[in-house]
């Protein structure tokens, strides 16, 4: 575990060396289209697989039909020298993440022959002018020195493919962009690529305005780097450097090249403006623990830092743009765990995510009929065309539970927005999922059951089981839409309707399976288990299977894991908080004495949602000691791989939830939104905005009461 990030009120920072994996995780910067990791641009060894950047939707193949989201050439790169010498890095970067503008500051020193020289890099992301990327590069020789600077883009940067398996490790490059010729003008240069085998462009034009010296030249080392070279005068040189980067599949309108009239100090003026209008919404104020209300800060930072809120063709992966992780598939993580922070703060953003799904609704199709079924099954990991891109057969296969937590994603996004026009793609979605459910289940004969055989839920350590508890209520929460969705077309559009090919007889047949669906439970005493096969598991003390907050299966294989009567993360407790009125008190409480106990938190989703089930249901010391460890997992590397995969986006967004749904107890009833709140002991209070509606509202909390009124204004 970490100790080294400090955090202070709007920012956080720390002193690390130059080249750090976990640093650069922590303070990676974004706009939600793209975004940088932390690590410096003058870092004078070649680092390919660490220095890029990530834009959603760049996706190129790295194997027939498997794609992994690009590494791209990249802007934040420079290369100094001092007299004619390069000179040595010494001490500590201070690396400083300014939240409430998104501004990344790195400082450190440098020392050459002749003179000492403080460096100081900085860089922004605007969230509405998505195309920029802005960077100021101070340096101050102690006396003066003869400077020579190449600064511009980086093209070296290549993908180091990372297995699905996670105990597996790569160590080969692969890199996906072809570069073409630049062009290089007075005070600017263009850059241009063209991803191998799925043809995506990218180009990036650079300007620059140079203080205290001159740009002298142009190079062009392809393959490496090129760029402009800036020569100093002997004293302070300030280099401005602003980036406009452009794809062939660019959606969003506001993807536009800054005014030449802005430099540095009129980018960031109106960055921090835009930032600012967000925070109204999205800042999550709480009162007597600082340290939780800057954690609470950075979450909403990096959740936005990385949705693109306004290109529906692209989700948000499961570690966003700080990481090739899981190759930037997009999961259930959006739908279930990040989508809620969007849908209460930013209903635009939310839109588009869920919107992204209404459109891969053709490929999810394809999916259902590849995968010899009727209807839409959306897979389990999706990127640049919306089909599977899992390589592990049994996941892959089994995880069918993503179509339930879709569908009910979408349905989220109606309730909370009353969005008519999002109705008629979202009632398609539910038909054409249940159509999938229908043909996945298999008749028991005799019985009037139902089964889902071959399948996995969020516990991803029961083995293929059998009517999983979480798969088998989100499905027949599914085909409630569905039924619901059929009967408003029949009545109201029965040329829809008739277009779709429903039928009475088809209903009716859903109808029968929502009731044939089994509840796994103990004969002899009705408690609740999590699949058929749990209880014929092998029982076993979890603390012998782990040290620390580690996973597991760097200790025990796969194929033991799978056989222990054990569970990897949240699994019936999560089904619990999404789905709370299908459970009496009774077996909410029973499963938390059943289950919790048997939790090895295996996933950094698991600690979010156990925090939020407590919280919800009265358990106030576990919730909060599980909302610690959520709060803190990526800025204290709980579990010991944010550096080496990158932030935990669904476990960012499952924390948001704990707070505003557990700890605030935020409810939506006939009469609105509601609050029930269950502070931590440490919390004086809690405030925070959201929408709800079409229409903003505060909520205010404290250790007593809570209420909710409506804003006068919207922001």
């Amino acid at each position: 575990m970490r100790e080294d990030i400090r955090l202070e009120d709007w920012r956080i920072w720390a002193d690390g060396p130059f080249q750090d994996d976990f640093l650069e995780s922590i303070f990676f910067c974004g706009g939600g289209r793209m975004g940088v990791r932390g690590y410096a641009a003058g870092d004078p060894r070649p680092r390919p697989v660490q220095q890029g950047l990530f834009l959603a939707g760049m996706f190129d193949e790295i194997k027939p039909g498997i794609t992994d989201v690009i590494h791209l050439p990249t802007p934040v790169w420079h290369h100094l020298t001092v007299d004619g010498e390069e000179p040595a890095f010494c001490g500590s970067v201070r690396r400083t993440l300014e939240l409430d503008k998104g501004l990344l500051r790195l400082e450190y020193q440098l020392q050459a022959a002749q003179a000492a020289l403080k460096v100081t890099e900085e860089r922004f992301f605007d969230p509405e002018r998505p195309a920029l990327l802005a960077q100021r590069l101070t340096v101050e020789p102690q006396a003066p020195a003869r400077l020579r600077l190449e600064s511009g883009i980086y093209s070296a940067s290549c993908n180091c493919p990372v297995p699905d398996d996670q105990v597996k490790e790569n160590t080969e490059t692969v890199q996906l962009m072809e570069e073409m010729k630049p062009r290089f003008e007075e005070n600017a240069l263009t850059g241009r690529w063209r991803s191998r085998t799925t043809g995506l462009e990218l180009r990036q034009e650079l300007t620059f305005r140079v203080k205290g010296g001159a740009v002298a030249g142009s190079f062009w080392r392809p393959g490496e780097a090129l760029g402009l070279v800036v020569e100093g005068d002997g004293g302070p040189l300030v280099v401005e450097k602003t980036a406009a980067l452009f794809t062939s599949r660019d959606k969003d309108p506001r993807v536009a090249s800054a005014p030449e009239e802005e430099g540095w100090e009129e980018l960031l003026a109106a960055a921090q403006r835009h930032w600012a209008r967000r925070w109204q919404v999205m800042d999550l104020q709480v009162e007597g623990d600082e340290n939780a209300q800057t954690a609470l800060c950075y979450l909403a930072y990096q959740l936005t830092a990385s949705c693109s809120g306004r290109d529906d063709t692209v989700n948000i992966g499961a570690r966003g743009l700080t990481h090739a992780r899981y190759k930037g598939c997009y999961f259930w993580d959006t739908d279930l765990f990040m989508l809620p922070f969007f849908l209460y703060t930013q209903p635009a953003s939310a839109r588009s995510l869920a919107q992204y799904r209404v459109n891969c609704l053709p490929q999810a199709k394809a999916h259902a009929k590849k995968m010899n079924g009727a209807g839409a099954r959306y897979p389990w990991m999706a990127s640049f065309d919306g089909s599977e891109q899992c390589e592990s057969w049994d996941i892959g296969a089994s995880e069918v539970h993503i179509t339930a937590d879709v569908a009910y994603a979408l349905d989220q996004y109606l309730q909370a927005t009353g969005d008519e026009s999002f109705a008629p793609g979202a009632r398609e979605v539910f038909v054409e999922t249940a159509r999938f459910w229908r043909s996945r289940y298999t008749a028991e004969p005799g019985t009037g059951r139902e089964n889902l055989l071959f399948c996995k839920g969020p516990d991803e350590y029961c083995g293929i089981t059998s009517n999983n508890l979480f798969t088998g209520e989100m499905v027949r929460h599914n085909l409630d839409l569905a039924l619901a969705a059929a009967e408003t077309l029949r009545q109201e559009e029965p040329e829809r309707y008739a277009a779709l090919g429903l039928t009475e007889k088809e209903t009716e047949g859903w109808r029968k399976l929502r009731e044939a669906i089994p509840v796994p439970r103990d004969p002899a005493t009705g408690r609740l288990w999590p699949d058929d096969t749990f209880h014929l598991l092998e029982p076993v003390d979890p603390a012998a299977l782990k040290e620390g907050d580690e996973a597991s299966y760097h200790k025990v294989c796969f194929d033991r894991l799978q056989r222990y009567q054990v569970i990897k993360q949240a699994d019936t407790l999560l089904l619990m908080t999404r789905l709370p009125d299908r459970f009496t008190g009774e077996e909410k409480k029973n499963a938390w004495e059943d289950f919790e106990p048997k939790c090895l938190h295996d996933s950094t989703l698991s600690f979010a949602s156990h925090a939020l089930f407590a919280a919800q249901n009265g358990y106030d010391d576990a919730a909060w000691r599980y909302f610690e460890k959520a709060l803190y997992l990526d800025l204290r590397e709980v579990m010991g791989n944010t550096g080496k995969e990158g932030l935990h986006l669904a476990g960012l967004g499952e924390t948001w939830q704990a707070a505003v749904f557990g700890f605030a107890g935020l409810r939506f009833g006939p009469q609105g939104p509601t609050l029930s709140p269950r502070l931590p002991t440490g919390w004086k209070s809690l405030r925070f905005r959201f929408y709800w509606r079409g229409r903003l509202y505060e909520a205010r909390a404290d250790q007593n009461s809570g209420d909710v009124v409506p804003c006068e204004t919207d922001i």
